[in-house]
């Protein structure tokens, strides 16, 4: 079976570079529908339990008001747990993961997802300031279309990438640049990427962008932590 792998991805990479995004985008589909239906399931529910319930209203309401008491503090501290600690004591936890996982990277994951807690925040309030608080359709779709096709290829996927492919070199420098100086690092990684995330965020995001400002970051927060979790759980069954 592993040579099997090894021939299939030796073609694909012998492919025009059209062909090899048709095949990873198919590839893409092919892993991630399953999961991907069941996180939009998971946000629909989570944002309509906002508007339909009162109960959840009322605890989303308070979580948005320690949002704005605290501010970036909340940002770092919230976004470090649920998209760093939790996803890797969970992996921690996996018998088959154990191994892969160094237990002295989970500094990494912290600090990575404090510094983009605060970034994803500061996203929130750049675009409440240019396109207004409202929650109506055009500006969800001004939100959204800025989101996911001008700051995630331009900053926020692409930074967050090279940062992986440096802990993936063991976090040496020399061997990190000499990946990125390779153009298909870039033209077939990062779109292969790219094309994940448009494919599996686009329904999240719009989700997230018809909530309040003050309740985007928290529950982005646990959109992204039970996206991890679940892609953990799923990929641990087919090992």
């Amino acid at each position: 079976n592993q040579v099997a792998q090894d021939a299939s991805e030796l073609n694909v990479a012998e492919q025009p570079w059209r062909s090899r995004m048709a095949t990873r985008t198919r590839e893409v589909l092919h892993r991630n529908m399953i999961p991907g239906v069941i996180l939009q399931i998971f946000v629909i529910t989570v944002v309509g339990s906002y508007y339909l319930s009162e109960s959840v209203a009322g605890v989303f309401d308070q979580v948005a008001l320690m949002k704005q008491t605290y501010g970036f503090y909340f940002s770092a501290v919230s976004t470090a747990l649920f998209g760093g600690l939790i996803p890797f004591l969970v992996q921690k936890s996996r018998p088959k993961y154990r191994h892969l996982m160094p237990t002295s990277h989970v500094w990494f994951f912290l600090i990575l997802w404090l510094l983009k807690g605060m970034e994803i925040d500061l996203l929130y309030r750049f675009q409440a300031m240019m396109f207004g608080s409202g929650k109506d359709i055009l500006t969800v779709l001004y939100k959204v279309g800025f989101d996911s096709f001008i700051y995630v290829p331009l900053w926020g996927l692409t930074n967050c990438a090279i940062v992986m492919a440096w802990r993936q070199m063991g976090f040496n420098f020399g061997r990190t640049f000499v990946l990125l100086k390779q153009s298909r690092w870039w033209t077939d990684n990062l779109m292969a990427m790219l094309i994940t995330n448009w494919m599996i965020w686009l329904v999240a995001v719009t989700g997230i962008y018809c909530l309040p400002l003050g309740l985007q970051l928290p529950v982005q927060n646990m959109v992204l932590c039970f996206w991890c979790i679940l892609m953990i759980f799923l990929s641990d069954e087919n090992m």
